[in-house]
């Protein structure tokens, strides 16, 4: 909360310890939910930290800068809070693949990890088709993610292929913020470890984002509510309808006299109009 509260007023970068020898990166995450501004990392490393902080400055199309969450510009800003409480869910099924590359010459037999990184990390993976990595094709059950937080949340698909040993090797990903997710069909194109684009990769997932039972009970409730007062309101002629009121409205109380003297105004007033009409000649 301390270092919540400095970054609100002054500028952080956090950057690899000098004595490190070799170019692997830190997790960057925890600096980035106490609003650190300028978290550096090794870029010539393609790991999985690298492809998070791609896919963060995706939101603002990579231009080098992206606005912090408003709940993190707030004072009453809490982390520990936040995970505990349920925003919405994600469900994921992975349908399948294409033109997945290969190491070497060997025929790959691919599986893909789907890993929700966030405050706590889930993954799940498909079960690994055999020596296919052209058109291989899964029959999963959808996989349910609870998103806590969907501003600071990431969902990765990893694409691996086991070998004769069974452990896995790395052969494709694609990283997304949870922020711009969407329900439906998707055709998830693929990249390599440096998030490079890999020509005619891709796979073809179903995600649904659902929302928590207890937001739908609430909405389902207040909606059915609101009918049964306007069925109450319709049925007792509550309703305020124009025309019969202004028909049967009585007209206000004036005397004959001036009565009389408006309507006389009124009808030598639209006679001369009416002169002034015919007498005129328009041109369109």
């Amino acid at each position: 909360m301390d270092f919540l509260q400095y970054n609100h007023k002054a500028l952080s970068r956090i950057y690899p310890k000098g004595q490190r020898v070799e170019s692997s990166n830190y997790d960057p995450y925890p600096l980035w939910t106490v609003g650190c501004h300028m978290v550096a990392l090794n870029f010539q490393t393609a790991d999985k930290y690298m492809q998070l902080n791609h896919a963060l400055f995706s939101l603002n199309g990579h231009a080098g800068y992206v606005l912090q969450p408003e709940l993190m510009r707030s004072d009453s800003y809490d982390p520990h809070q936040e995970k505990k409480v349920v925003k919405y869910s994600i469900a994921i099924r992975v349908i399948a693949a294409r033109h997945l590359p290969k190491l070497g010459r060997s025929i790959s037999s691919p599986f893909v990890e789907i890993e929700l990184c966030g405050h706590t990390e889930v993954k799940s993976k498909t079960t690994v088709y055999r020596d296919n990595g052209l058109n291989p094709v899964w029959k999963t059950q959808p996989v349910c993610f609870k998103v806590y937080e969907p501003e600071l949340t990431f969902l990765r698909f990893v694409v691996n292929e086991e070998d004769m040993f069974s452990d896995p090797n790395f052969l494709a990903q694609a990283t997304f913020p949870v922020k711009g997710i969407c329900s439906g069909y998707r055709s998830v194109p693929l990249k390599n470890g440096y998030n490079e684009n890999l020509e005619l990769a891709s796979l073809l997932v179903d995600i649904q984002v659902l929302q928590p039972e207890n937001t739908e009970e609430e909405l389902y409730f207040s909606s059915n509510q609101l009918r049964k007062k306007q069925a109450e309101f319709s049925s007792e002629g509550l309703l305020y309808n124009t025309h019969t009121n202004i028909k049967l409205s009585p007209a206000p109380y004036e005397p004959s006299t001036s009565n009389h003297f408006v309507r006389e105004c009124s009808t030598s007033e639209n006679r001369a109009k009416q002169k002034k009409l015919k007498s005129s000649t328009f041109y369109s």
